[in-house]
């Protein structure tokens, strides 16, 4: 290389034109002026290049940038992907997960992986797994920081991980019902592992086989030459194969034939031997037997309950017994030489020939399953297995075999898959950890439970039992878990755990594995065993007492009414107050639920301050409470103890600085009067109670015996509700909205009425109330608003519609849509919609209900503030949320012009909107002098009967013309 002006050239190159070149051509002018003409772009054809799905996202977890790659494995274009976030592609559990591990990597940074299965809109199921890193784009202080995503199609691998284990489990049933027996041993001979068929075929256990102690299971005449070649085959690594006989459980010996074979290291060394006993003991006895009588032979193979075969050198078959020709119907003829391959399926065919063709080739054993041809038809799982034939010379002379019907054996196999699968999912589900380990205590499975609650002692599959908690070796637990190794019996104890620091309940089952360990933690049940007496006299109390005031709860309260009417104390006059809480719901919905507790906490004492020892007060749940006064004289003292309580809970509650407004309804019921049974005396009070909420809450009624017949009136009436906007039932009137000073219309407010079939027009204030309880209020409101839209669009553009939203249409995100769709479907200018809210919509400046009037602002409407100055005291609301106007409650008006204190309140509220620039809206003017006190106070619009009634909506148009020709500011309709 060759260097000028500090740039390396490579040497055989004209530097100087290169030089020029390059001062020519800065290095700016190539990539980053690309990159920053168009960063979009450019950053998207980079992330393209990649050849591995890519996908980046934002702090709110919408997927702002995938590559071609995210688009080919989601089956989706760019512009479906885009924009979304993972709760649109995959199941609600994994979304969350992802979003868990997106706030992970955004917040600390590092790397976050996950796997999820992926739904292609063709139906198809992806396995991914996704690499997952933060991205931070842009220089200090307007930086960036986003999820930056790898993602895996691992569908291929998860389908062989799968495949993997079907077939582990295969071979683990092969080998466990396979006739032979198979073992292992160390290069030196040493043997590591037995079949379990050893125990039940030698005398002798696998342990004691494992050290050796094989060697004396041998007859003493096979022993020599037994260690001979076993010991030439250690020496040469050849095969091993000797044929001797092995000592019974019974006490005598059978045949067996050794074989083993060494695998070796590329190297030549010997790694492990690998070999199987076969019990050939029937096989010598029918070899004797065959050389005494070949006739013999066959007259005992055709009454075999086996099929059995017998080939010559070359592979044909030469013999089959009857049997296999009542099985699969070939003839004699067609079935020796090779045509006993016909009745095999076609499926099943070339590997089966294979292997009989490569067996007889070696002249070694050969044992396969295949589906056999039924003569009825059916398929039938059989095992051939077929022994070498040799000569007392050793010459090879060919095979004989057996042919066994497994189809039962295999319809089991199939059953046991399907058990162990039902098994695996019940330990999975199952509340217990689930450890399973082998006979040297190696892990071979774990539930979740136990891979979450072990996480800290790091579990691994192969790993031992013993170094998860090292502490315990020779403790009670590695005692207690040696003797279910020991008895191979199920052993139950409860231990205490220090590395998990729990008391655990433990269950250890063996199996022909090892064991299974059942873990449940009884930490806590310990702890209440040692706390007994004091925890007993704890749960009585907390069995009648409500957890969070402390009060009794309804089966205390229950319980004393009941002894107080038993005892017939009530002769002397019982009281039973049912209370209720007034607008807690909107309290606990804005401020939380820790502080609407907290509320309850203060209600509950105020509730105490007012009663006498010997009454009882009780929380029966939520805002509801209960008072039963005993031995009151006169019913009027009932009536003294609902008015002080309503008087005191209405005084405001201070919550960390928040004053809450808290009314209360009270229903009241006497004994023996209105009955002398605690359930009817309860239930009269409750009737009494929801009597006194629909009459405006704030109040207490007495039991009147026509209260229930009013309760299923309304009961009626929620009935007829439903279905009765489908019914066209409804009706929206307009009240118009004057301007107080030349008397024009300036608006007209939609009010709804409902046309009943049969009672005719029903005043909003009983069946808003109704509405508003079911819900049906959502619906109506939303008729209301595009009625109102539709009809507004008709009248001169300087007159305004405004429509009362309910506080429960504040409760789903779907008012701004409604609004918006009311104005499209009605071509109503925005502007020209007020909607009106009262202030239990802003109380205590709710992040939701802000959001969804600062939404509704703009979309160009305007709010106005209803029912002013009947709600509560904060005013600070004004100040935060989106109000353009405030209607003046008409009970300030009412006393108006000589009430000095209305007086005072309609001044001070004017001033109020005034240093705000808010409008004013006085509302329930019905005189003259009412007028000319408003106007004297700087009101502007007023609205009320002095002007006029609501009007149908097809009268609207001739009170607009009536208005347009006068002029004097008298009221439009007297």
């Amino acid at each position: 290389m060759d260097r000028q002006n500090g740039v390396a050239h490579p040497e055989g190159v004209d530097n100087t034109t290169h030089s020029e070149l390059a001062v020519n051509q800065p290095i700016r002018s190539s990539l980053w002026d690309a990159i920053e003409s168009d960063a979009t772009r450019s950053l998207q054809c980079l992330i393209d290049a990649l050849p591995d799905p890519v996908v980046i996202k934002d702090a709110a977890h919408r997927w702002v940038a995938v590559n071609a790659a995210v688009c080919a494995l989601a089956g989706r274009s760019r512009e479906e992907i885009v924009g979304r976030t993972s709760f649109d592609f995959f199941p609600e559990s994994q979304a969350r997960t992802q979003w868990a591990a997106d706030d992970e990597v955004l917040a600390r940074g590092g790397e976050a992986d996950w796997s999820a299965t992926l739904r292609a809109p063709t139906g198809k199921l992806y396995q991914v797994r996704s690499r997952n890193r933060r991205l931070t784009l842009g220089a200090p202080p307007n930086e960036a920081a986003f999820v930056l995503s790898t993602v895996e199609d691992v569908t291929q691998a998860h389908e062989a991980e799968l495949m993997l284990r079907e077939s582990e489990e295969n071979y683990r049933y092969t080998l466990e019902l396979s006739p032979q027996i198979p073992w292992t041993a160390r290069p030196d001979g040493v043997i590591l592992e037995i079949g379990p068929r050893w125990e039940t075929q030698v005398r002798m256990s696998l342990d004691e086989a494992a050290v050796g102690g094989w060697i004396t299971a041998l007859h003493p005449e096979d022993l020599g030459p037994t260690l001979d070649l076993w010991a030439k085959s250690l020496a040469t690594g050849e095969p091993f194969d000797f044929q001797c006989r092995l000592a019974t459980p019974r006490g005598d010996y059978r045949w067996i034939r050794a074989w083993a074979a060494a695998r070796l290291s590329p190297q030549g060394e010997i790694l492990r031997w690998y070999g199987t006993l076969e019990d050939i003991h029937d096989r010598k006895l029918a070899e004797a037997a065959l050389e005494v009588s070949v006739q013999e032979f066959r007259d005992l193979t055709g009454f075999s309950p086996v099929m059995i075969w017998v080939s010559n050198e070359t592979g044909a078959t030469t013999f089959l017994n009857q049997l296999w020709f009542e099985t699969t119907g070939q003839a004699q003829a067609e079935a020796l030489g090779a045509g006993w391959l016909a009745a095999v399926h076609p499926d099943d065919r070339g590997a089966v020939a294979k292997a009989f063709e490569e067996a007889a080739a070696c002249a070694k054993p050969f044992r396969s399953e295949y589906r056999l041809r039924h003569v009825s038809g059916n398929w039938l799982w059989v095992i051939d297995a077929g022994e070498p034939r040799f000569t007392a010379g050793g010459d090879f002379i060919g095979y004989v075999g057996t042919v066994l019907d497994i189809t039962e054996r295999r319809l089991a196999e199939a059953e046991a898959h399907r058990a162990a699968a039902r098994l695996s999912t019940v330990l999975e589900s199952t509340t217990d950890c689930v450890i399973g380990v082998d006979r040297y205590g190696q892990i071979n499975y774990l539930n979740r439970n136990a891979e979450i609650k072990l996480a800290a002692c790091e579990p691994e599959l192969g790993k031992k039992l013993g170094e998860l908690f090292p502490e315990e070796r020779g403790g009670i637990f590695s005692e207690r878990l040696a003797e279910a190794f020991a008895s191979q019996s199920t052993v139950s104890f409860e231990s205490y755990l220090p590395a998990l620091d729990e008391w655990l309940e433990v269950h250890a089952h063996p199996t022909s594995e090892g064991l299974s360990l059942f873990f449940r933690n009884i930490t806590e049940r310990r702890l209440a065993e040692q706390e007994r007496l004091i925890v007993q006299e704890k749960i009585a109390h907390m069995a009648r007492h409500d957890a969070l005031t402390g009060l009794p709860n309804r089966l205390f309260f229950n319980e004393a009414l009941g002894r107080i009417l038993a005892e017939g104390r009530a002769k002397r006059k019982t009281a039973v107050l049912f209370l209720d809480l007034d607008s807690f719901k909107e309290v606990n919905d804005t401020l939380g639920h820790a502080e609407g507790d907290a509320l309850l906490q203060l209600v509950a004492q105020r509730l105490k301050s007012n009663i006498r020892a010997s009454d009882t007060v009780a929380r029966f749940g939520g805002d509801e409470f209960a008072i039963v006064q005993a031995d009151i004289r006169r019913p009027s003292d009932a009536v003294d103890l609902a008015e002080r309580i309503i008087k005191d809970l209405a005084e405001p509650f201070d919550l960390d600085g928040n004053l809450i407004f808290m009314g209360v309804s009270i229903g009241i019921a006497l004994a023996p009067k209105d009955s002398e049974l605690p359930k009817e005396l309860l239930r009269a009070a409750d009737t009494a109670l929801y009597r006194a909420k629909a009459e405006g809450r704030g109040a207490y009624r007495l039991f009147e015996a026509g209260m229930h017949e009013r309760l299923k009136e309304r009961q009626a009436m929620k009935l007829a509700l439903h279905g009765a906007l489908s019914r066209g039932e409804f009706e929206v009137h307009y009240q118009p909205l004057v301007n107080l000073r030349t008397g024009k219309i300036t608006c007209f407010e939609a009010l709804v009425r409902w046309r009943h079939p049969e009672r005719g027009l029903i005043p909003p204030a009983e069946f808003i109330p109704v509405a508003e309880e079911n819900d049906f209020i959502t619906s109506i409101g939303a008729w209301v608003l595009s009625q109102a839209c539709k009809a507004a669009a008709s009248w001169p553009s300087d007159i305004d519609v405004a429509v009362n939203l309910s506080p429960l249409q504040f409760r789903g995100r779907s008012l701004v849509s409604m609004v918006t769709q009311a104005l499209m479907e009605g071509g109503l200018e925005p502007r020209r919609l007020q909607l009106e809210i009262t202030e239990s919509v802003i109380l205590h400046e709710s992040s939701t209900n802000l959001g969804i009037l600062s939404e509704l602002r703009r979309l160009g409407v305007r709010i106005a503030l209803d029912d002013f100055g009947t709600g509560y005291s904060s005013l600070s609301y004004l100040r935060h949320f989106p109000v353009d106007k405030i209607k003046l409650d008409r009970s300030f008006v009412s006393d108006l012009p000589a009430g000095s204190g209305a007086r005072a309140i309609v001044r001070a509220v004017a001033g109020l909107a005034a240093g705000l620039s808010l409008a004013m809206t006085a509302e329930g003017i019905e005189t003259a002098d009412q007028v000319e006190a408003l106007l004297e106070e700087g009101y502007s619009e007023g609205q009320g009967y002095y002007f006029s009634v609501p009007v149908p909506a097809d009268r609207v148009a001739a009170l607009i013309a009536a208005n347009a020709v006068s002029s004097d500011g008298s009221s439009i309709v007297h």
